[in-house]
């Protein structure tokens, strides 16, 4: 079961920086929601299953077993002794798939939607990512997490479109 917790969660991240490339061609004023939206979504799902198979295998079901053991992981590494980090995995999943079937749904709309909501957005992914897959994994999760957080930047530099020059940006 180990090999399901981590393939799920590694591959949706993937599947997430793919997603996240692939709104690129909706900036540069394209629809891009064939595979790419496919992706993100599937990424999305995937990490539901993470999630519940963390519940499973490491909680026994418990919601506060998954609290203490977050707030005992945090504390670990930042001396803090916060659960509240299931929570924000809660609202990283509510928030990419929410995405996703606005990107759906309206491709056009959701490229067009001011871009503080893309940075305000790109900000909180960025944080749940970063401590996902560099600073709570371990020391071989991090030889993926770096290229994979290098990409995922990558894919997030800024572009230069028409887009960008009317919303202010």
């Amino acid at each position: 079961m180990n090999v399901a917790l981590y393939a799920t969660v590694w591959i949706a991240l993937a599947l997430f920086v793919a997603g996240e490339a692939g709104k690129r061609a909706l900036e540069r004023g394209g629809a891009a929601v064939g595979r790419l939206w496919l992706a993100s979504t599937l990424g999305a799902f995937l990490c539901t299953a993470h999630m519940l198979i963390a519940f499973a295998v490491r909680h026994g079901w418990s919601h506060a077993v998954a609290v203490a053991v977050t707030a005992r992981q945090t504390a670990e590494v930042f001396g803090v002794s916060w659960g509240g980090g299931v929570y924000v995995n809660y609202l990283f999943v509510t928030l990419w798939l929410t995405e996703a079937c606005w990107w759906r749904a309206a491709p056009l709309a959701y490229a067009r939607r001011p871009r503080w909501i893309d940075w305000a957005l790109r900000a909180f992914y960025a944080l749940v990512i970063v401590n996902a897959a560099i600073v709570f994994a371990s020391p071989a999760g991090r030889v993926a997490g770096v290229p994979l957080v290098a990409a995922l930047l990558w894919a997030w530099r800024p572009a230069s479109s028409s887009r960008e020059a009317s919303a202010g940006a």
